[in-house]
């Protein structure tokens, strides 16, 4: 009788043992889910952060080739203001000079339309006579 007694106290810590082994093992796989689903969700946090990034990218590039488009713009007219500021130099030196010799006097005017609209500035040199 004794050691039926010992063989149910060995089966009922083993019964014990596995309740407990199996508790954890439930815990285990309680927990294993959960990180699964933190993971999915990670996953899906990392494609919407690509995408985002995807769109930022075409953004960016969008921005850079109006800004590469101005660029070369502001430089065509820079070029062109400079063209132009050498003319008007060209321009303001000859008359400086007929000015000068007191033969020739500018006379700048604006002419209007029918419809009252302005058109751009005229300028005549006309010649003085004696």
């Amino acid at each position: 009788m004794d050691h039926a007694l010992t063989i149910l106290s060995l089966l009922e810590r083993v019964a014990g043992i596995i309740d407990n082994v199996q508790s954890c093992q439930q815990r285990m796989e309680e927990r294993q889910l959960e990180l699964e689903n933190n993971i999915k969700a990670i996953q899906g946090d990392v494609l919407k952060l690509a995408k985002d990034h995807s769109d930022t990218n075409g953004t960016v590039e969008k921005l850079l080739q109006k800004t590469r488009k101005v660029s070369a713009n502001v430089k065509e007219v820079r070029t062109r203001v400079e063209k132009q500021n050498v003319r008007v130099k060209k321009v303001e030196s000859t008359q400086d000079e007929l000015l000068t010799r007191n033969k020739f006097r500018v006379v700048i005017y604006q002419v209007r339309g029918l419809h009252d609209e302005m058109f751009p500035l005229n300028v005549k040199v006309l010649y003085k006579r004696g």
